[in-house]
């Protein structure tokens, strides 16, 4: 691929100035001696070789000589040999190549480039002209261009070691250059540039897959969740066992709301690797899928303004579940008279049998009776009673607490109750040292109270 450069007026006077320099150097019949060159004054120059097609043993000869005056360092001379070939036919590219060699020993880099882009017009895959014009833009600072042109050059004659090196180190510095200024754009929230940024660089480096994670990352917060997706499995499918590609695919298919495929993600994530972000997204994700099996009414709780007992029935048997299990074992099923047909039967079974509610007259439970303060403080208290075996540490420091009420006396019926819940962080009094024993509970504070809970349960566990 060619970079295009004005070339402006200056080209037609500089080809006139070879004209005038080629008629002279005929008109003195070539006459200086043609140097032998032992110690080439720039190895590093590849020599413009005539192809087989242009070759004859005049033009080859005097294309050498011109390369032999350029090597001992006779600049002028090489230029006017070169312009002498041009001279003869206008379209010897191997002499503008020559020429463009002339003018990188000069450091006239722009001008090189010029000579080098002339002899492509003619010759686009010519590596001579490549590679000297990968030199003279690499010397003007053009690294990207350098590179593409001895990338050029390396495609078309892999044998090159000095050009295969150089491909390697600007592919590099490339590399990191655009590294650096798509995450400079990340960070300055311009997340169209860095797409664009690391879409290029994926296009020079398709088997990163860092790069297609961390495009992936760019495209979830653009809200592109489906195309960041296919990102993190591209990165995937580059390294089955990468815990960062895993673990990405996991978070995105739970964004999508693919619960399963996250699970198992999340799960092949934990084999591979645990770590917290791991086992905290399975256990997210394991929840949701159980909530998402759960019944309407379960799921409507947190919305409700005032929960039931049933209510907080169904959150203790759901989000406890080992706990009262463990508490219940052995434990006789009780016989309730008005819970069969309750959608949360099951859960008000459970919590009955671990001994953390209670049945009143009649063996009833009254599942749609409002849930009171006071009642709460009583439920709470029985878990907690649960978790103190597990933790005695915990229930004595709860225990010993001093918890004063401005609306409860040590003879309330939920006097105790209460003075745990509150000593352990449970529950809180209201408006200063008012515990409402009789206020109303909503369902978003039955499930924040729940999960209160749970989290002691899992201290204590």
């Amino acid at each position: 691929m060619k970079i295009e450069i004005d070339r402006g007026p200056g080209v037609t006077m500089r080809a006139a100035a070879g004209a005038l320099m080629a008629a002279a150097l005929v008109a003195g019949g070539c006459a200086a001696r043609v140097p032998i060159v032992t110690n080439p004054a720039y190895p590093d120059f590849l020599f413009p070789a005539v192809p087989f097609a242009l070759a004859t043993s005049e033009v080859d000869g005097e294309q050498r000589d011109a390369w032999a005056f350029l090597q001992v360092g006779e600049l002028d001379q090489a230029e006017q040999r070169f312009a002498a070939l041009l001279a003869r036919d206008a379209a010897f590219f191997p002499a503008t190549a020559g020429l463009g060699w002339v003018d990188v020993a000069r450091g006239s880099f722009g001008e090189a480039a010029e000579h080098f882009d002339e002899a492509l017009d003619v010759a686009g895959d010519y590596v001579p002209a490549l590679v000297g014009r990968g030199d003279a833009l690499l010397a003007a600072d053009d690294v990207p261009g350098a590179l593409e042109s001895f990338e050029d050059a390396f495609a078309a004659d892999p044998a090159l070691p000095r050009v295969e090196r150089l491909v390697g180190e600007l592919r590099f510095r490339v590399m990191s250059e655009r590294y650096a200024a798509a995450r400079a754009a990340v960070e300055a929230g311009r997340l169209d540039e860095a797409e664009a940024a690391y879409a290029v660089m994926i296009a020079a480096s398709p088997e990163s897959a860092s790069l297609y994670l961390e495009l992936a990352e760019i495209l979830r917060r653009q809200g592109q969740v489906d195309e960041a997706l296919a990102r993190a499995r591209r990165a995937r499918g580059l390294d089955p066992n990468d815990t960062e590609a895993v673990l990405a695919e996991g978070a995105l298919l739970e964004q999508l709301g693919d619960l399963q495929a996250a699970a198992d993600a999340y799960e092949l994530a934990e084999a591979l690797n645990p770590t917290d972000e791991s086992a905290a997204g399975l256990m997210r994700v394991r929840r949701a899928l159980q909530f998402a099996g759960l019944p309407a009414e379960y799921r409507e709780i947190a919305g409700v303004e005032s929960a039931t007992r049933g209510d907080l029935a169904a959150l203790l048997g759901v989000r406890l579940a080992e706990l009262l299990g463990d508490a219940a074992f052995g434990m006789a099923t009780p016989i309730l008279t008005d819970t069969r047909d309750h959608w949360a039967s099951r859960w008000i079974v459970e919590t009955v049998r671990a001994g953390v509610m209670v049945v009143g007259a009649g063996n009833r439970f009254d599942p749609e009776r409002p849930l009171r303060r006071g009642d709460l403080a009583d439920v709470v208290a029985g878990v907690l009673d649960l978790v103190a075996d597990l933790d005695p540490e915990a229930a004595s420091r709860w225990r010993s607490a001093s918890v004063r009420f401005s609306d409860m006396n040590p003879g309330h019926l939920n006097y105790e109750s209460a003075t745990l819940a509150v000593a352990a962080g449970v529950l809180r009094t209201v408006g200063g040292e008012r515990f409402d024993p009789t206020g109303a509970v909503s369902g978003s504070d039955a499930v924040g109270i729940v999960e209160q809970l749970v989290r002691l349960a899992d201290r204590a566990g």
